[in-house]
């Protein structure tokens, strides 16, 4: 490949990805938490619930759409950017994606207009597990892309066949080790996202001394899940870190900016690479 269309696929390639990560990193958190406001709602019968449930489910009607839009564009450029990739990965990539839509979307999608739409049509019980299945749905969409990405990190359960990958153990290629480290990481990372953002809309309302109970619910919530939660991220996001140092110590290097070992290694805050005089 020419490297000006080289470099001009990754910048695309990479634009898309940072856009759309945007998206499913907050949904995923959020769409758990709705789940919990409409069983507290149902539970309690506090209305504020209610308006808190209403208010961000606005948010994540937007954010889902959006979601969807760009990662069907990002799909596409696995074909149009690294037709190469796709050919050589496809027998394993191409049904890990398929499994994500078929297990992902399909569910997330026939809840999704009963969780816009359907409040005042069906019993509240199945408005309540409508919107559990929309989380579990974006939970799924989260785990497989995980493992397809998991894959190509660190390939395990496949044998070359006329110069493609070919699946040998689906079990390996979906139990690897590195995906249950590196799954629960962005699990609870896109918790974390969610959390501080509604914090962070609750805090504003308290500022401006409206909706009160509204705001206290999403502060006090949001809060205390980041307290359970960030001491486990740091477990989870030192085992990641372990694994690219032990597996990809190259790719470890680069994250780092080093060109050349150090014992023991500086620490390095600020950084203007060099390639050509590899400093």
């Amino acid at each position: 490949m020419d490297s000006t269309a080289l470099l001009l696929s990754r910048l695309q390639f990479a634009y898309t990805v940072s856009f759309h990560i945007i998206f499913p990193s907050f949904t995923i958190g959020l769409a758990a938490w709705l789940t919990v406001l409409e069983a507290l709602h149902q539970w309690t019968g506090l209305q504020a619930y209610r308006v808190v449930f209403e208010f961000w489910l606005k948010i994540f009607g937007v954010a889902f759409g959006l979601g969807v839009v760009s990662g069907i564009v990002m799909a596409f450029q696995f074909g149009t950017n690294w037709s190469e990739l796709s050919r050589i990965s496809g027998p394993i990539q191409g049904p890990l994606l398929t499994y994500e839509t078929f297990t992902a979307f399909a569910l997330e999608g026939s809840f999704f207009g009963i969780l816009l739409l359907g409040r005042s049509r069906v019993p509240p019980w199945f408005y309540l597990l409508s919107t559990g299945m929309v989380a579990l749905g974006t939970t799924l969409s989260a785990f497989w892309i995980m493992v397809n990405n998991s894959f190509m990190q660190a390939p395990v359960g496949y044998v070359m066949e006329n110069g493609a990958f070919a699946p040998s153990d689906w079990s390996k290629i979906i139990f690897s080790p590195v995906v249950w480290v590196r799954f629960p990481h962005m699990l609870l990372a896109s918790y974390l996202t969610g959390a501080f953002c509604v914090v962070a809309t609750g805090a504003w309302y308290l500022l401006r001394r409206t909706y009160h109970d509204e705001a206290r619910i999403m502060l006090q919530m949001g809060l205390y899940l980041a307290a359970i939660l960030v001491p486990i991220q740091l477990f989870f996001g030192h085992l990641t870190g372990d694994y690219v140092h032990d597996r990809q110590p190259i790719k470890f290097a680069a994250i780092e900016g080093r060109w050349h070992d150090q014992q023991p290694a500086s620490e390095v805050m600020i950084g203007f690479p060099d390639a050509a005089a590899e400093t």
